[in-house]
């Protein structure tokens, strides 16, 4: 949904997001978000409000994704609700420098190609910033053996429990021997 900058009234803007489906989420190549998708249709509001330099917006939403688990690398279901206020500036309002240094106000800030509002781009940026660096599919997930890869979720595997590191062998034989 575009929505052009001279379409919103003085006193802001309210948009009802009823049933979003199509939103694609994909993640950069190779990443466990790859592959990440909608698993239930966004509903929310927005708000939108021109300002003296830019676009203030202000909004919830809910929703749930289907991602991978960081451990096990299953896929999972996981819910996201958010709130969250932020201000878009046009291109000819942002700094021309090579670098500017950030303070953490400036963070909710994102800058806006034209003076139009793309709010599929606005909910994507949510929803990514929403996701954890981590994603888990459970809490106490214990993930992969590192030995056969078997998911340790399911049952324990065959592998030793006290792999030693063949580095580090000398030493317990140095540790047998000061016992005897």
């Amino acid at each position: 949904m575009r929505i052009e900058w001279e379409d919103i009234p003085p006193e802001g803007l309210e948009i009802e997001l009823e049933g979003m489906e199509e939103l694609s989420l994909k993640g950069p190549k190779g990443s466990l978000e790859e592959e990440m998708r909608l698993a239930s249709p966004v509903r929310g509001k927005l708000f939108l409000k021109k300002r003296k330099k830019g676009l203030s917006v202000k909004g919830s939403f809910r929703c749930s994704v289907f991602i991978y688990c960081a451990r096990c690398l299953k896929e999972f279901e996981m819910p996201i609700s958010e709130e969250f206020e932020g201000l878009y500036l046009t291109l000819k309002e942002a700094p021309r420098e090579d670098e500017v240094e950030l303070s953490p106000d400036d963070m909710e800030i994102g800058f806006l190609r034209e003076e139009a509002v793309e709010v599929e781009e606005i909910l994507k940026e949510r929803i990514w910033l929403s996701i954890p660096m981590k994603p888990l599919c459970k809490e106490d997930c214990k993930g992969l053996c590192p030995t056969c890869g078997k998911d340790l979720n399911e049952g324990e595997c065959d592998c030793p429990k006290e792999a030693i590191d063949p580095r580090f062998a000398v030493l317990k034989d140095l540790k047998l021997s000061l016992k005897r």
